[in-house]
């Protein structure tokens, strides 16, 4: 089943631009300048869990998106760029893959109370105060949140916000990211696991 909602474009927009029409133009592109492929965290983060219910914020094509429903995951995945929903439903129909997307900003999404058993945040924007107690509140009890970024916060502090939760994998490093990926920059990953009583 695939799903095109329009939802209001109002207030800031993904990362350091404003512009959905922008991430329309990064999308429909002929050179990438990202990796298409799934991130590899979030691969070495699924495996040998069990699917459930996940939620990919800021999903772009549909490169996370789609590898979690190839791997029996029920996906729902959001993102301001049309394009960028477009090319992800047009995959997932050709490879005959449930997926729900929509047209929607992040503050517009309603992210629910335990409905998730994952949460995936990649190259979307640097984390904020107060995120760590939305997305426990939107996970169930030993959800996991998978983030990656290359627009790094000061050092530490996306561990020190997630201090409360299972801290299943954590890296501030040098290296090649999913973005612009011939350059080497620095990048944080996180692998979290919610507590089972929050």
């Amino acid at each position: 089943m695939l799903m095109l909602m329009a939802c209001g474009l109002a207030g800031p927009a993904f990362g350091q631009y404003e512009n959905e029409s922008y991430w329309d133009g990064v999308y429909k592109a002929d050179h990438a300048i990202f990796v298409r492929r799934a991130t590899a965290l979030l691969v070495s983060a699924v495996k040998g869990r069990p699917p459930g219910k996940a939620l990919d914020i800021g999903m772009g094509q549909g490169r996370n998106s789609i590898f979690l429903a190839q791997q029996g995951w029920e996906v729902t995945g959001f993102d301001l760029s049309r394009e960028g929903i477009r090319q992800a439903q047009e995959q997932a129909g050709k490879l005959g893959l449930p997926l729900r997307s929509m047209v929607a900003r992040e503050q517009d999404f309603d992210l629910g109370l335990e409905q998730w058993d994952m949460i995936v945040m990649t190259y979307v924007r640097p984390l904020r105060p107060g995120d760590a107690d939305r997305f426990a509140h939107a996970l169930r009890p030993q959800g996991i949140f998978v983030y990656e970024n290359n627009n790094v916060s000061r050092q530490n502090d996306l561990l020190r916000d997630f201090l409360a939760w299972r801290i299943l994998r954590f890296e501030d490093v040098d290296t090649n990211s999913d973005w612009h990926p011939e350059k080497t920059q620095r990048v944080e990953r996180l692998v979290a696991e919610k507590p089972g009583i929050h």
